[in-house]
C-alpha cells in the first residue's frame, strides 16, 4: 500500500526530524520527502499493513507541518 502526501516541508532539516518522528510511530513503513516536486511530497509505503493517514497527518500537524493526501 501507497499513500501519497503534498506537504509544506521545504527544507532537508525539517523533512529529517519528521521522518525520525514519523519512523518512531511507524517502524514497518518505508517513509520519504522528495523536496524537489512543487507539492514537497511525503511519500509512506506499507508491505502488509494498512497506512494510518490519519495518524501521519495528525503527527506531520502536531510539529507545525501542513499535509494533506494526494
Amino acid at each position: 500500500m501507497v499513500e501519497v502526501f503534498s506537504t509544506s516541508v521545504s527544507s532537508i532539516e525539517q523533512a529529517e526530524f519528521l521522518l525520525d518522528k514519523l519512523q518512531e510511530e511507524f517502524p514497518c513503513y518505508e517513509i520519504n520527502f522528495d523536496l524537489e516536486d512543487c507539492d514537497n511530497i511525503l511519500r509512506v509505503e506499507s508491505v502488509g499493513t494498512n497506512i494510518d493517514s490519519e495518524m501521519v497527518i495528525l503527527i506531520m500537524e502536531k510539529h507545525g507541518a501542513k499535509i494533506q493526501i494526494l
